[in-house]
């Protein structure tokens, strides 16, 4: 019995046969023009996209923050000098990744922490921290780092310095027992489609209300202007994460978030400070 071949095999086992090096070269050309045409196509749609923003008027709400990521300004992430960079920049807050070493000290660690030399103690941050206005995002990657990262915040005097994210909602109870007082985001990932009916945006003001949450942290692509009206009638805030494309930023800020994140940030400065020109 013949064995039995995949149409992909079939394919090549005919193009082998019948394909001349004429034919090949004719034939990678139409590749090669397909792929360009496709890539001009996009390109044009990416800059009619981006360019219609540009005809709208910048505002912002009042108390607008720019996150420095962690790494922002080419420094190493989760690094004393990716710190010391934002605030030589002046920035409103900067990132870093919380975990936990074996030992439980706390550490700045994005990945999984294994043994009790990884990672710079947040201490140390927060002695750098504490002597600026600067408010520092912590990011939180294990939530049994929350009893120790609590009393280092108290110890030195950050509980108003420092606000928690990386908070699913199954995890705000851990957040209220082991860092009370400490603000937090609740990450959620919104429907860009259900966020227009009532129930749906119910749905996430209920669900901000039972976790205590100050507002939502999400990737930027799932924010919108209706989610951001939304928290900011009921008091909540909008947080977007992590916006480094001009095309990216463009949309954000027509959103009205309260907060970007961004590894990029004199490239959001300077389309800010060009919008409209």
């Amino acid at each position: 019995m013949p064995e039995k071949l995949s149409r992909w095999t079939r394919f090549k086992r005919f193009l082998k046969r019948n394909m001349t090096p004429l034919w090949a070269k004719r034939f990678s050309y139409q590749v090669l023009s397909l792929l360009i045409s496709i890539a001009m196509v996009v390109g044009v749609a990416m800059y009619a996209f981006t360019k219609s923003y540009d005809s709208r008027k910048l505002s912002f709400v009042d108390g607008f923050t720019i996150t420095a990521h962690t790494g922002a300004f080419n420094t190493p992430a989760n690094s004393i000098e990716s710190v010391q960079a934002a605030i030589d920049n002046n920035l409103d807050i900067c990132e870093i990744d919380i975990r936990r070493r074996p030992d439980g000290t706390i550490v700045m660690g994005h990945d999984i922490i294994t043994t009790n030399n990884d990672g710079v103690e947040v201490s140390v941050v927060f002695d750098i921290v504490k002597k600026t206005k600067m408010k520092i995002n912590l990011d939180i990657k294990d939530t049994k780092a929350l009893p120790g990262l609590y009393e280092s915040i108290c110890s030195h005097s950050m509980e108003k310095q420092v606000f928690l994210t990386g908070i699913e909602q199954n995890q705000a109870d851990e957040v209220q027992r082991d860092c009370p007082g400490i603000d937090y985001y609740i990450n959620y990932t919104p429907s860009r489609l259900k966020i227009f009916t009532e129930d749906y945006q119910k749905k996430i003001i209920d669900m901000l209300e039972k976790t205590g949450g100050i507002g939502i942290n999400c990737n930027h692509t799932y924010a919108s202007k209706t989610l951001s009206e939304l928290l900011h009638k009921h008091g909540y805030k909008l947080s977007v994460w992590t916006v480094d494309r001009e095309y990216q930023m463009k949309r954000a800020l027509v959103n009205k978030p309260d907060n970007i994140t961004t590894r990029e940030v004199e490239l959001l400065n300077k389309v800010i400070e060009n919008w409209g020109k």
